[in-house]
């Protein structure tokens, strides 16, 4: 199977976001096989004396990632509909698939019938010229940022790396889309474009004002997935798909599927498949008041996870 990095680059792009593009690139070399065995789907429930409460906080405060905009905890409110390309058709399939399922088991919307993709999951053995792509072409895909940040942000830094647009929807229901230094978007949901004020309810506890995602870009270095087992990476995808995380190069305290590509982390903090506390971190997100605090969000997480797992 032969990867033309422009032709995937423009298609995947336009049929996630509408967009038509094309450009002439030198053919690359196909991605290099994961491991061909597809595991049996499970969840990992972790030992108590790894999940401690002081151990949970230090996972939580790590994951939950604020939006650059408005300093909130984004997730999905629309369907999620996810594609993978760029990998042979049981592996692409059996992510995609993995998404989903554990979008289910989290709580997160699902796309209906044949829905439009907003989750783009890319392997390729040139992820920076794809981000090169976008860096030009597609910026609001990078998230939102101002242009002396798009060159650092459009950087590869890991061997899998998400970027994600958001929106703001505000107390009245009107969502605006978090567009890069006031750009125009396309296909980022919004229905009023950008608002320069936002309807709020009066309240310190929850103004009122959500943020949610409206598409992510994941990419896969295909060069470093050299001997990856499919499972354990699908998980990892799914995670990221599923939850913006802060920081996916620093092992956490607890073993969690984040920990996969973290350097300094040992055996036991890298788990094999998604744990117990990556689950309950997922349906602590999709069950939280999404209109509170960055602080009140983390902490109904928190809440969600403990309360879970029994006195953790």
């Amino acid at each position: 199977m032969k990867t033309v990095t422009g032709l995937l680059t423009a298609l995947a792009l336009g049929l996630v976001f509408g967009t038509a593009a094309a450009q002439d690139q030198k053919a690359v070399p196909p991605p290099q096989p994961l491991t061909q065995s597809l595991p049996v789907e499970n969840v990992i429930v972790t030992e108590p004396r790894f999940r401690t409460e002081k151990a949970l906080d230090n996972f939580i405060i790590g994951h939950a990632a604020p939006t650059p905009l408005l300093g909130k905890i984004a997730r999905w409110k629309t369907g999620i509909c996810p594609m993978t390309a760029g990998l042979p058709e049981k592996f692409s399939l059996y992510i995609t698939e993995r998404i989903i399922k554990l979008a289910m088991a989290a709580g997160a919307p699902l796309g209906k019938g044949l829905c439009r993709p907003n989750i783009l999951v890319v392997a390729t053995n040139e992820p920076q010229q794809f981000l090169d792509f976008m860096q030009q072409k597609r910026p609001d895909l990078l998230g939102f940022h101002y242009i002396s940040q798009r060159k650092r942000l459009a950087t590869m830094n890991l061997p899998v790396q998400a970027w994600y647009s958001t929106a703001t929807e505000d107390f009245w229901g009107f969502i605006s889309a978090d567009l890069p230094s006031w750009d125009l978007g396309y296909g980022v949901m919004s229905t009023w474009g950008f608002l320069p004020a936002y309807h709020v309810s009066g309240s310190r506890l929850a103004d009122g004002l959500k943020s949610e995602f409206t598409a992510a870009i994941i990419l896969v270095d295909s060069k470093k997935m050299v001997g990856q087992q499919i499972g354990p990476l699908a998980d990892y995808i799914a995670m990221l798909a599923l939850s913006q995380g802060q920081s996916y190069g620093t092992c956490q305290d607890v073993p969690t599927i984040t920990n996969l590509m973290a350097s300094g982390c040992g055996a036991d903090m890298k788990p094999a498949a998604l744990t117990d506390v990556d689950l309950d971190y997922l349906r602590g997100l999709y069950r939280m008041n999404p209109d509170g605090t960055y602080i009140s969000e983390r902490g109904s997480i928190a809440d969600e996870i403990k309360k879970a797992l029994g006195g953790h």
